[in-house]
């Protein structure tokens, strides 16, 4: 004899708890297979193993997880990175004890420039190097001067939009580096010079 299956699932009606969906899997006892506890049928489930942690589920079965700590954002990128908005920006060469501005560079600041009027939320930290004595100390904090300086007057941009950093080590002393700022990195755009009596005005 053919027993009866009403709702075709493998499973005959003397047995089966549920009336099964078409096309559902079913366990021995006809019900649904609901592979994580979700109450929503793997055939429904639009996300089929969901954490007990990320439960109760919406209606297609997908969990709302709650974010345990900061490596739930490692690795993604938000619109106010200025890493990646302003890209790698070129370094200034200056001559040996000179502080001016070489035409070239002028090039590469207006380029610094129209970047920057691009990102209007991102700031860049101005970087000089050496400070092994006050000559030193004192050109470093004039060469970053003279750049802050040209950004606002010729270029025309806020001098907020620049932090003033000078006499670091790490770098080449005749040679200025630009960066965009961290997120939420702050620092003086202007600071006092180191040794007024020793500036150089060429």
């Amino acid at each position: 004899p053919v027993l009866p299956d009403s709702d075709g699932d493998g499973v005959t009606d003397q047995f089966d708890q549920e009336q099964t969906p078409q096309g559902c899997p079913v366990d021995t006892h006809g019900v649904s297979r609901d592979s994580d506890g979700d109450g929503v049928p793997d055939c429904k489930d639009k996300e089929l193993v969901t954490p007990t942690y990320c439960q109760p589920v919406d209606a297609d079965g997908v969990g709302k997880c709650p974010c345990p700590d900061s490596t739930c954002f490692e690795g993604l990128r938000f619109k106010n990175d200025c890493s990646q908005s302003l890209g790698a920006l070129p370094s200034v060469t200056f001559k040996q004890g000179s502080i001016r501005i070489s035409d070239d560079a002028k090039g590469l600041l207006a380029s610094i420039g129209a970047r920057l009027r691009n990102s209007p939320e991102c700031k860049v930290v101005v970087v000089g190097y050496c400070s092994s004595n006050k000559r030193e100390q004192q050109l470093s904090w004039d060469r970053v001067n003279a750049i802050i300086n040209y950004m606002v007057e010729k270029e025309g941009l806020s001098i907020d939009r620049f932090i003033f950093s000078y006499g670091q080590d790490g770098g080449d002393c005749n040679t200025v580096d630009m960066r965009a700022a961290a997120s939420g990195e702050e620092g003086p755009n202007t600071v006092p010079a180191p040794h007024p009596n020793l500036r150089k005005n060429k």
